[in-house]
Order: C-alpha cells, then structure tokens, then sequence
C-alpha cells in the first residue's frame, strides 16, 4: 500500500497521520473481498509514505492508476489545518510490480 501525500499543503505530523490513517482504511475497505487484499496482509501489510508536490499531481497519478489496483482519495473535512473538501492524500493498494511501476518516480517523506 502506498500512501501519497500532498506536500503543498504542509500539514502538521498529526495531521498527516489522521489522513493515512483514513486513505489506509479506505483502501481496504475497497479491496474488502479481493485475493490481492489478503497477499498483502499475509505479507506483513506493507505500507509506505510518498510525497507529491500538488494537487494536480495527485490527480494526473490517480488517473494513471492501472486496472487491478484500488484506491482511495481523502477529502478533509475542514475542521483544523484545511478548508472543507481539499484532497489531501490518495491510497493505492495493487499488485508489487505495478504499484513499483507507478510510483517509482516519488521520493519516500
């Protein structure tokens, strides 16, 4: 699972973690009846925390997502650091191969 971050936004390390948290649970939620959701967490629920550098960045890699993957965007609430409705992280949960092929390109937060 990787958990892809808005880095323009700055939030507080708190902050940041609530969001994971939320793309995280999501992202299972969506894979709930999939073979792939239980290779992974019989493979120790693998996680890892990349940065992207904006909004529109987050979209053109979401778009990207290929078929076999499932993910995950979070919307804020509003009720501490963001406005009401800012995206601020996306969870992907896919196959090693593809989610190296996706993501190799961002750099570990």
């Amino acid at each position: 699972m990787a958990l892809i971050v808005r880095q323009d936004l700055a939030l507080s390390t708190g902050k940041l973690a609530a969001q994971c948290a939320h793309a995280a649970v999501d992202v299972v939620r969506a894979a709930r009846r999939s073979r792939l959701l239980e290779r992974w967490r019989a493979g120790g629920a693998r996680k890892v925390v990349l940065g992207v550098d904006d909004l529109e960045a987050m979209h053109a890699l979401h778009a990207s997502i290929p078929s076999g993957c499932y993910a995950a965007l979070v919307t804020d609430a509003g009720h501490t650091e963001v406005p009401a409705g800012t995206v601020t992280v996306l969870g992907i949960m896919g196959p090693r191969r593809a989610m190296d092929t996706l993501l190799r390109h961002l750099d570990a937060l």
